[in-house]
Parts: structure tokens; C-alpha cells; sequence
């Protein structure tokens, strides 16, 4: 199935496009062929809908996780923000966006096999190799304010 806005996707390649021409070190995005970018849309919308959100979708029948109805906590303004109806939060679209791009950076991202926590050739050795995160911190960023329990493992006392 091809990319459909709405459907599989929170963007189009187009929006997407105009989204990294305003961004530094893009060059896995604008080497991309349009039908890899569109994949890699796809994908990214894919593991984004598998996510905890707030609020509750705005029909039983829709394809994606948003539109949703659900106020959130917007740290970068200091106030609460209320969305409904049809709207998709620009964090999400942009967190699409950004995952997108990891996606198509990190060829085999997906993949679990073959990782490795030591490394020894001669008398090179590596120790804790740690792979590439499915979902980037500045993808994590974007959207943790609309997620659910994203401090379920804060600790906090009442006194």
C-alpha cells in the first residue's frame, strides 16, 4: 500500500520535504529515493501509533492513533493545550518526521539480530557497544509530553 496521509502516515513525502529544508544534516533524507522517504514515513507512523498515548481517539474507525481528543502539559510554553477534532499535534508530525529520517539513517535499525556487547579483534577490543535507539532521544523529546506515564518511574514522596 502506498502512502496515504490519514491513513498510514501523518505526512505526506511533500510535507516532509519542506519540513527538512529548513534542517541541517539531512543528506540520508535528500538522497532517499520519494518511495523510500515514503516507506520510511510509513514505518515511522507505525511505531509511533504502537506507543501509550493520552486522551482517547476521536472515532472507533479511524486508521491512526491521532486525531485524539486530549489536553497535555506543553513544557516548551508552560501551559496546558487542548486538541480535538481533526487536529494532529505538530509534535507528532514532526516526531514522524524525525523518525523518518533515523529510519532511513540507520539501515537494518529494525533488525534484532546480531547485536553485540563485546568486540575483539587482536588487540583491539570493544566493550558495550550500545546500538542505535529504535525511537531517537530528539524523536523522544518531541513527543513525551503526549504520552502516558512518562514519569511512571519517578519517584515522589507526600511530605
Amino acid at each position: 500500500m502506498a502512502l496515504a496521509k490519514g491513513t498510514n502516515s501523518y505526512a505526506t513525502v511533500s510535507e516532509a520535504d519542506s519540513y527538512f529544508g529548513d534542517r541541517l544534516d539531512v543528506a540520508a533524507w535528500t538522497s532517499a529515493s520519494e518511495q523510500d522517504k515514503g516507506k520510511a514515513l510509513v514505518t515511522a507512523t507505525l511505531i509511533l501509533d504502537g506507543l501509550d498515548w493520552m486522551g482517547v481517539a476521536v472515532s472507533e474507525t479511524q486508521a491512526l492513533a491521532f486525531p485524539r481528543n486530549v489536553a497535555y502539559f506543553d513544557p516548551r510554553i508552560g501551559t496546558e493545550i487542548t486538541v480535538g477534532g481533526t487536529t494532529v499535534p505538530a509534535r507528532v508530525i514532526n516526531g514522524t518526521y524525525e523518525l523518518a529520517y533515523h529510519l532511513l539513517n540507520n539501515d537494518g535499525l529494525l533488525d534484532d539480530t546480531g547485536i553485540v556487547t563485546d568486540l575483539q579483534i587482536g588487540t583491539i577490543s570493544l566493550k558495550t557497544i550500545i546500538a542505535p535507539s529504535k525511537i531517537p532521544f530528539n524523536v523522544q523529546r518531541l513527543i513525551k509530553p503526549l504520552l502516558n506515564n512518562v514519569a511512571a518511574n519517578a519517584w515522589w514522596r507526600a511530605n
